[in-house]
């Protein structure tokens, strides 16, 4: 690489690097704010059971409270995610732990209902900045060798959070009640920020996209720790336009942008209604709410074996075949898991099912995600994909708990969000041809 590289000289240079140690440790940060991005959002399903029996909350206004911190991941995603293309993805990471923090600080001490709403609402924002952003960092950092294994690892890092959450809550539920569950989120935030200050620098695709006063030391170090000479200049900025949501909905990219969502939207239907209301099935099958905690557990374990099956198949090629197998098997094990009957180890053994099929599902769409869009645009794709599909995933849990309400058993709801994810893998299925696109061109970047 010559001093004066230009982008596309720079770009590939650092594509076909090998993983320096910096790299290693920036896709295992996001590997951990995934894991607390799993731990936050699952908080409230581990705690809704005890919530709901000390509060006597009805299954409607159950619905309303598990979907609020869905609703703020939906405004999140596509509103302060963007903003990691402008401003930097390392500066919203950190806001987005400060909001975390904060937002799970306030539901601890909510005294009734309507505060955790609010809280849970404000949790949701920083949790929805996050998931968007972390995916285009992992990508990022990993080189195009490894490209599909960080983002498999990434991924995992959500289920991991969900594991450690089930199993914590379980022990904090009978120990400390349901508000310990959430100070254990905030701790956890905290640890990160500096994590993050000590070991997750600005990326290259960002410094290069959005050249500015003092980018050339930041470049030079990072090529420096990737093993890479330096350069004297930075090659010319960008194309006015071509970042944030001009880049996401350009001619070029429209109709990947509006496929990519549908499919992700329907499944994350699918997907919320088992995250959000599994422990409560679970409890409401007559088993205390550390049990029904634990239940989720075994849940989020087979979903890591799952993501990571997925990726690692997926490395010797087929990966929409494999993630569209995954989004109807998760339809399949909803449906099943709801007709299952009230015996813990068949119940432990349907959700294990889901979980596998789910996260498989969720690493399937996330590589996707990260070879759909520019760098200079990832960030606000991601965002935009995962923001709508945050819609859903929040009316997702309300329409199951009005279902419930209205007198739908545990098999005619599963059956209804099983549906949902057999549809979202019928429309992947039909984006074979884009789909192959997707995977000759990282294909390319591999080679």
């Amino acid at each position: 690489m010559s001093a004066k590289a230009s982008l596309a000289e720079l770009r590939e240079s650092y594509e076909e690097a090998s993983m320096s140690r910096m790299r290693v440790a920036a896709v295992a940060v996001t590997v951990a704010l995934s894991a607390l991005d799993g731990y936050d959002v699952l908080s409230i399903t581990f705690a809704a059971p005890a919530i709901a029996h000390e509060w006597g909350i009805g299954k409607a206004a159950l619905g309303g409270l598990l979907s609020a911190g869905l609703a703020g991941m939906a405004l999140g995603s596509l509103v302060l995610a963007p903003f990691a293309d402008v401003v930097g993805r390392r500066r919203l990471v950190l806001g987005s732990l400060v909001l975390m923090a904060a937002g799970m600080l306030l539901s601890a001490f909510a005294p009734s209902l309507w505060p955790l709403i609010a809280w849970r609402l404000l949790t949701g924002l920083g949790i929805g900045a996050m998931v968007a952003v972390i995916n285009p960092i992992a990508a990022e950092f990993a080189n195009a060798r490894r490209r599909a294994l960080a983002l498999s690892l990434m991924a995992m890092g959500y289920p991991l959070g969900g594991l450690i959450g089930g199993l914590a809550s379980a022990a904090l539920l009978r120990s400390f009640g349901w508000p310990a569950v959430f100070l254990a989120g905030v701790g956890a935030a905290c640890v990160l920020i500096p994590v993050v200050l000590l070991f997750l620098p600005e990326p290259l695709a960002f410094l290069l996209a959005r050249p500015r006063a003092g980018n050339l030391a930041r470049v030079n170090a990072l090529l420096a720790r990737s093993g890479l000479g330096t350069v004297t200049t930075l090659p010319p900025e960008p194309a006015k336009g071509s970042a944030g949501y001009a880049a996401v909905f350009a001619p070029q990219q429209v109709a990947t942008t509006i496929r990519i969502t549908l499919a992700n939207l329907l499944f994350v239907m699918a997907v919320y209604y088992v995250l959000s209301w599994l422990p409560q099935m679970v409890a409401q099958a007559g088993f205390p709410p550390a049990t029904a905690s634990l239940v989720a557990a075994v849940a989020n374990l087979a979903g890591i074996a799952g993501g990571l099956t997925l990726g690692w198949l997926s490395r010797r090629g087929g990966l929409n075949r494999l993630t569209v197998f995954s989004l109807v098997g998760l339809g399949g094990a909803t449906a099943a898991f709801g007709l299952t009957p009230a015996s813990l180890p068949l119940l432990v053994a349907a959700a294990g099912v889901c979980g596998f099929f789910l996260y498989g599902g969720i690493a399937g769409l996330y590589a996707t995600f990260a070879i759909s869009f520019t760098a200079e645009g990832r960030a606000s794709g991601a965002g935009f994909v995962i923001g709508i599909g945050r819609i859903g995933s929040a009316v997702a849990p309300l329409l199951a708990g009005w279902l419930f309400a209205a007198g739908f058993g545990r098999a005619t709801v599963s059956t209804v969000f099983g549906a949902s994810a057999v549809l979202a893998g019928l429309t992947l299925m039909s984006l074979r041809g884009l789909a192959e696109a997707q995977i000759s061109a990282l294909t390319a970047e591999k080679e």
